[in-house]
């Protein structure tokens, strides 16, 4: 597994997730996650969103992953090809719930969160394909990695 990909998506918090619904329909979100063994990306959704309803099953996904507001020169982004579902057993679910609240306690905490955090649940993406673009290494650096079959 290439560590080199780690330290971009430790330093941030937040992707855009694209799915597909069974009519071809696409659809796209942002969402918080962490990322834990083998570049394994864990979140928290409402089952009841679009993008949970494409995943029930398992589905392929698109993810980004980027620095907002770049100059050019500076541009760093990563995109990710995956596979992502439910978290269904219960140490899948564990690993996500302990990385999760490790990274933003909030989740544990907030009162206010509770009825929405009671009703949610763990996904995973597991990638299949990993691109990590860096300008500040050259215009279009680019560093991929494949998953292999």
């Amino acid at each position: 597994m290439p560590s080199r990909f780690y330290p971009f998506l430790d330093a941030h918090n937040t992707l855009s997730l694209a799915t597909v619904d069974e009519d071809g329909r696409p659809h796209a979100c942002a969402l918080f996650y962490v990322c834990g063994p083998d570049l394994t990306l864990y979140f928290l959704s409402d089952p009841t969103t679009a993008h949970a309803h494409h995943l029930q099953n398992g589905a392929r996904v698109a993810v980004t992953v980027e620095n907002n507001n770049q100059d050019w020169k500076q541009i760093r982004g990563l995109q990710m090809h995956g596979i992502a579902f439910p978290c269904s057993e219960p140490d899948e679910e564990e690993i996500a719930r302990e990385l999760y609240q490790s990274r933003f306690p909030t989740v544990a905490t907030a009162e206010m969160l509770a009825g929405p955090l009671g009703r949610a649940r763990y996904y995973k993406i597991l990638p299949t394909w990993l691109r990590l673009i860096d300008n500040r290494k050259g215009f279009g650096h680019k560093e991929e990695w494949r998953r292999d079959a």
